[in-house]
Order: C-alpha cells, then sequence, then structure tokens
C-alpha cells in the first residue's frame, strides 16, 4: 500500500472512539495506561530477579 492509500482508509473508516473522547477523559485514560505498564514492568522485574535468584542456586 501506498502512503495516500493509508490516507484515504483512515478517512473512510469515520471518527475513532478517542477523538469522541473529552480532554480530561483522555487524560484519565493516558494515566491508567501509564499505571498498567509501570505495574507490569514491575512484576516482570521481580519476576525477573526471582527466576535468576533460582538459577544461581
Amino acid at each position: 500500500m501506498n502512503e495516500v492509500a493509508l490516507i484515504e482508509f483512515r478517512k473512510a473508516r469515520g471518527t475513532r472512539p478517542w477523538d469522541q473522547l473529552s480532554e480530561i477523559d483522555r487524560q484519565i485514560l493516558l494515566e491508567a495506561v501509564r499505571q498498567r505498564r509501570r505495574r507490569e514492568a514491575l512484576k516482570t522485574r521481580i519476576y525477573s530477579e526471582l527466576y535468576g535468584m533460582r538459577t544461581y542456586k
């Protein structure tokens, strides 16, 4: 696909739910995503440390 086709496809799709959110709702949604990513990173780090400790015993 070329770039023009991608732009036309996006226009044909209509408005996205993100575009219909108010600014406050967007900020709330973005903060929720940030917190979820931080939790996932923390869980990954903890699991990696625990697994690493087990392999060196």
